[in-house]
C-alpha cells in the first residue's frame, strides 16, 4: 500500500500544455497509445486537473520504485474503494502485469505501442501520434509560413521540440537516452539510414552484423517491437506488396542520427508521414511518390519548376496512363503552378498548402 499512497499524494501537475487535436472523452474505458514522446501523458496529465486531486489515482509503470515492488490488482481496487477515487490512469502500463485490470468508474490506460486485447475488454481507442504541420504551426507563437515551415524543417514532430529554443541536438540525444537501451540505440541509428528506403529485414539485419554484434532473433524481435510503437513503418510497393518502403516516424531525428538523409529525403520523408498522420490509406510508387486511396498520386518535388516538372511529366506520361490516377499533387518548396496533359491534372502546391487539403478531407 506504501506504494500507492505515494502515487496518490504525487504532484501530477504540468506547468504548461498546448492542446492537441485530441480530447479524453467520457467514456468509462479509454486506451490511448502512439509512439514514444508523442504527448500522451501529458494530454492525460492535463485533462486530470480538471479534477480534484483526491478523485483520481496516477501510476507510472515506469517509476523506479516499481522496480522492486509488486501491486496486485486486489491492492488497487481496494485502495480505490477505500478513497472513493473515481478515475484511474495506468501509464507505461505493461500488458501482463495485472491478471485482470483494477476497476473504477474512469479507466484510462497509457501505452507506446497498440494493443487488439482491448477491444474485447471494451475500450475506447484514442491514438495520439506525432505533430503533424497544423498542430506544429499552431504551437509557434511568431513567424511567416515560411519561416515557420522551415523550423519545423529544422525541428520535426517531436512535441517537446515544438516549444523548445534549447539546441535541438541535446533535445535529441536526451530522448533517445531516456527511451531506448543501447542496443535499441544502435538498430535505431540503423534505421535511420535505411529511411526512405525499399529494404527488408534480412538486408537491415546484415547491415547492422557488420557494424555491431547482434543476434538475428533479437534484431527482429527488436525492429516487430519498433513498428508496433510506430517508430517505423513499413510502407508496400504498387502492385508488389512484398516491396517495403521504411519509414522513420521523424525525419529530423533520422537526419540527426545518421549522414544519409539529404533533403530529399526529408521531404519525402515529411509528405509521407503526412499521410499516415491524416490516416490516408496509400502505397510506394518509387521515384513517382505515392498513390494513394482516393487515386491521387502525391509527388514529392521540392525545386521542381514548372518547366521542370511538365517536362518529367511528358516523359512518364505512359506511365502515368497506366495508374488508376486522374490527379497528380506536386508537393513543393514554396511555388505553386498547375497543367493538364490530357485527362489528368496536375496541381502543385507548397507542402503547407497541400497539407491543408489533407486536414479538411
Amino acid at each position: 500500500m506504501q506504494l500507492l499512497e505515494y502515487f496518490y499524494d504525487r504532484n501530477n501537475e504540468i506547468p504548461t500544455y498546448h492542446q492537441r487535436k485530441f480530447t479524453i472523452s467520457d467514456f468509462p474505458k479509454i486506451f490511448i497509445y502512439g509512439s514514444p514522446t508523442s504527448g500522451k501523458t501529458s494530454m492525460v496529465l492535463d485533462y486530470l486537473m480538471n479534477f480534484d486531486s483526491e478523485s483520481f489515482l496516477y501510476m507510472d509503470f515506469k517509476d523506479p520504485k516499481f522496480q522492486f515492488r509488486d501491486i496486485m490488482e486486489e491492492d488497487v481496487n481496494g485502495f480505490v474503494e477505500a478513497n472513493s477515487i473515481t478515475t484511474l490512469v495506468l501509464d507505461h502500463y505493461e500488458d501482463d502485469y495485472f491478471e485482470l485490470l483494477p476497476k473504477a468508474q474512469k479507466l484510462i490506460i497509457i501505452s507506446s505501442k497498440y494493443n487488439s486485447t482491448y477491444i474485447d475488454e471494451e475500450f475506447e481507442e484514442l491514438r495520439v501520434p506525432l505533430l503533424d504541420y497544423e498542430e506544429f504551426f499552431s504551437f509557434q507563437k511568431r513567424g511567416t509560413e515560411r519561416q515557420i515551415f522551415n523550423l519545423f524543417l529544422r525541428q520535426g514532430t517531436l512535441p517537446q521540440l515544438a516549444m523548445q529554443t534549447a539546441p535541438k541536438e541535446q533535445l535529441f540525444l536526451t530522448f533517445i537516452k531516456s527511451h531506448f537501451n543501447e542496443s535499441e540505440e544502435k538498430l535505431l541509428t540503423i534505421l535511420a539510414h535505411f529511411n526512405g528506403a525499399t529494404v527488408t529485414t534480412h538486408q537491415i539485419y546484415t547491415y547492422a552484423k557488420e557494424r555491431y554484434r547482434i543476434s538475428k532473433d533479437l534484431i527482429y524481435k527488436q525492429i516487430d517491437e519498433f513498428q508496433k510503437k510506430e517508430l517505423i513503418t513499413m510502407i508496400p510497393e504498387y502492385k508488389n506488396s512484398r516491396q517495403k518502403k521504411l519509414l522513420f516516424f521523424d525525419f529530423a531525428l533520422a537526419k540527426y542520427l545518421t549522414l544519409s538523409q539529404n533533403f530529399s529525403r526529408q521531404f519525402d520523408t515529411m509528405v509521407a508521414l503526412s499521410l499516415l498522420k491524416h490516416t490516408i490509406t496509400f502505397e510506394n510508387i518509387g521515384l513517382a511518390g505515392y498513390i494513394t486511396e482516393h487515386h491521387e498520386l502525391i509527388s514529392p518535388a521540392p525545386f521542381d519548376s514548372e518547366e521542370v516538372f511538365w517536362k518529367k511529366a511528358q516523359n512518364k506520361f505512359s506511365f502515368y496512363k497506366k495508374l488508376p490516377i486522374t490527379k497528380v499533387y506536386i508537393v513543393t518548396i514554396g511555388v505553386n503552378y498547375s497543367f493538364s496533359i490530357e485527362n489528368i491534372l496536375f496541381e502543385a502546391l507548397p507542402f503547407y498548402e497541400w497539407i491543408v487539403i489533407n486536414d479538411e478531407s
